[in-house]
């Protein structure tokens, strides 16, 4: 079955069908992903094959943002797509598939194969207080993933603020 028969993929410009396409081939069954956007805000969308997740605690990620929008903070630093979850609390940078390392510190969890993730549509770049997820750094273009090291650089500084706030 086409996914372009969908009303949703109709409402889409040319760019935002690519990139749903390519978040919606991490599936066996593509059309799964359609299906679901159609019916709600998110798909339950495979990681570790086309891409893979860095949970991140909102604590580190307002830690690194001081006095600054956490929205431009992601966007500047890693360069890539990033979900925000406000009410689990917690950021989702998109990142290519690799293994999970051994450990990235208590408010960093790598998500890769075997783990789903919930993805919001394109275009859902705005928390509207009833969905749970939404694009806090929109994906630019199909397999535009976050920087892997840059992300290394934003969690240790973030992990640092944090660690100092404790002490004092």
């Amino acid at each position: 079955m086409s996914t372009l028969g969908t009303p949703l993929a109709h409402s889409l410009n040319e760019a935002e069908r690519a990139i749903s396409s390519w978040l919606a081939g991490s599936l066996n069954r593509p059309q799964e992903a359609w299906n679901q956007w159609e019916d709600g805000p998110i798909a339950m969308l495979a990681l570790g094959r086309l891409f893979s997740a860095v949970r991140l605690a909102d604590e580190l990620v307002y830690a690194v943002a001081v006095g600054q929008g956490a929205t431009a903070v992601l966007g500047a630093c890693l360069r890539g797509p990033v979900i925000h979850d406000p009410r689990g609390r917690r950021f989702y940078a998109l990142v290519p598939p690799s293994p999970s390392p051994p450990s990235l510190g208590p408010y960093v969890t790598h998500l890769g194969l075997g783990h789903y993730l919930g993805v919001p549509r394109i275009g859902d770049d705005e928390p509207d207080g009833i969905h749970a997820g939404y694009w806090a750094v929109p994906m630019s273009a199909p397999g535009a993933l976050c920087d892997p090291i840059q992300l290394d650089e934003m969690i240790e500084t973030g992990t640092a603020a944090l660690d100092s706030q404790a002490e004092s």
